[in-house]
């Protein structure tokens, strides 16, 4: 657990760098360029990101999973590096040619959006780019080598992002090479995470193909195909109310939705960071067998993401006013599906790395069931809500999906494998949460904006650092405390 939370600090370091980077695209894309072009970028991104998870037919989770068994640093894993391009390359022709061949289609279900459809053929080539930097990551971290990958994705895309999007609004390039940049930022992530590699002595392009075939293959491919529908499902959730939006509303209040729930993404920063390193950890402690081990995993990742996410969410909320207040007039209408999004955030972090310790279980099929039990109320729900109630719907139906997800997770681990995440301070912190919005909601409604928000994150800020240093919830901090002899 320590080469986990001393990764996790680190890569919680590097992604509220790319945080503070992407409030910062926030703030200034809406003032430099339309929110139709902010749709059209968010419709790009969303729809290749749902091309590239199935691309590899699963083999990022096939990783993840059997990585253990191939692990020899001695001969460069077998090869694995090679045979990854190969097939991630071999399942990025099929599913290209594919939707390829039903452009038409998505001509007709974007009528409203129009400019997305214009670039069908470049969002193809994105999700191939995207499919191999997914697949090269996990390799990366099942390698136990995560804070470059957390770099890449957080600071270095974010970078190259602002830089583009202020020469586009200076007029350097048109719309189109707007859209091919930002396609290339992405490419030139694949080629530093691909030297970077190299540089770790994990590539080899001499492939051990009589090792591979002394493996398990059916039971390799089997798990690689419903991982991938597994893992569509999974990001399904993240892009689906974003994709509905183009279909039903217009690609400009996609790019204000997206601008208001992108500032949720801060919560789940401290999730994404710890899963990197948490998941190979799961993968091997399941398989050896060690229990304990994935119980302790799953009830301290519950306990530090919610403490963590909890106060981002105090924070949040104390500064919602301040935040939406520099904000073009037109992005006022997201304020309540910010709100929402903000606690569904809060429930996912909640209920810790649940997903994970199903996944690479010998019971991995659940969480392909709960998965497509999820969509299909992440769908249904965006239909019945977003029509009467436009972004905010699209909101509340990504609460009511995470919600019965969590769930239904909860309920599976704590009868199949009799694990539970929650403790004392689950409680503690729910009660300092509760206070603090409590504190916050009851400024008066005249209060101005800087006020509101100093006034709520020093609550917030006092009420956590008690809890915390009276309950232990969170030692390390602590520890941090010591150093600087802020405590004794």
């Amino acid at each position: 657990m320590g080469e986990i939370k001393r990764q996790s600090i680190n890569n919680s370091f590097l992604s509220y760098i790319g945080a503070g980077l992407g409030f910062l695209l926030i703030y200034i894309q809406p003032h430099l360029i339309s929110s139709s072009d902010i749709g059209l970028i968010r419709l790009l991104f969303s729809f290749s990101w749902m091309a590239a998870v199935i691309m590899p037919f699963g083999l990022g989770s096939i990783t993840v999973r059997f990585f253990p068994k191939i692990n020899n640093p001695e001969n460069k894993h077998h090869g694995f590096f090679s045979l990854i391009f190969i097939l991630a390359s071999m399942g990025a022709f099929i599913i290209a040619g594919i939707l390829y061949l039903n452009k038409s289609f998505f001509e007709g279900y974007y009528s409203k959006s129009p400019q997305f459809p214009e670039y069908f053929n470049e969002a193809l080539v994105f999700a191939y780019i995207l499919s191999l930097i997914s697949v090269y990551s996990i390799y990366s971290s099942s390698l136990l080598k995560t804070t470059f990958t957390v770099f890449l994705t957080d600071i270095f895309t974010r970078v190259g992002q602002l830089i583009i999007v202020i020469l586009y609004h200076y007029q350097f390039f048109d719309r189109h090479v707007f859209v091919l940049s930002y396609i290339f930022i992405f490419l030139l992530q694949l080629v530093v995470l691909i030297l970077y590699l190299f540089k770790s002595k994990s590539v080899s392009f001499t492939i051990n193909y009589k090792f591979f075939r002394a493996m398990d293959l059916k039971e390799i491919s089997l798990f690689g195909l419903l991982m991938m529908a597994t893992a569509f499902a999974s990001l399904g959730i993240k892009f689906i109310d974003q994709l509905m939006i183009g279909h039903y509303l217009s690609a400009s209040l996609v790019g204000v939705y997206a601008t208001c729930v992108m500032m949720c993404v801060v919560m789940e920063i401290p999730f994404n960071s710890l899963e990197r390193i948490a998941n190979p950890k799961i993968s091997y402690a399941w398989h050896i067998h060690d229990i304990a081990e994935v119980e302790k995993i799953y009830e301290m990742s519950s306990r530090y993401m919610f403490f963590v996410g909890g106060l981002l969410f105090c924070l949040l909320w104390a500064g919602t006013d301040l935040i939406f207040q520099y904000l073009p007039p037109e992005y006022q209408q997201g304020k309540v599906a910010f709100y929402i999004v903000s606690f569904s955030s809060l429930l996912n972090l909640l209920t810790g790395v649940n997903s994970s310790v199903i996944l690479y279980s010998h019971k991995y099929f659940a969480a392909s069931v709960f998965l497509f039990v999820l969509i299909a109320v992440a769908f249904f729900a965006n239909k019945l809500l977003i029509g009467p109630y436009g972004i905010s719907g699209a909101a509340w139906a990504t609460l009511i999906a995470i919600g019965s997800f969590n769930i239904l997770k909860y309920v599976y681990i704590l009868i199949r494998f009799n694990m539970q995440p929650f403790s004392k301070h689950t409680l503690y912190i729910l009660l300092v949460i509760f206070l603090s919005i409590t504190v916050i909601l009851s400024l008066p409604s005249s209060t101005n904006a800087f006020i509101k928000a100093i006034i709520g994150a020093s609550v917030t800020l006092m009420l956590f650092s008690f809890i915390n240093i009276k309950f232990k919830t969170i030692e390390e901090i602590n520890k941090l405390f010591r150093r600087f002899k802020l405590i004794k």
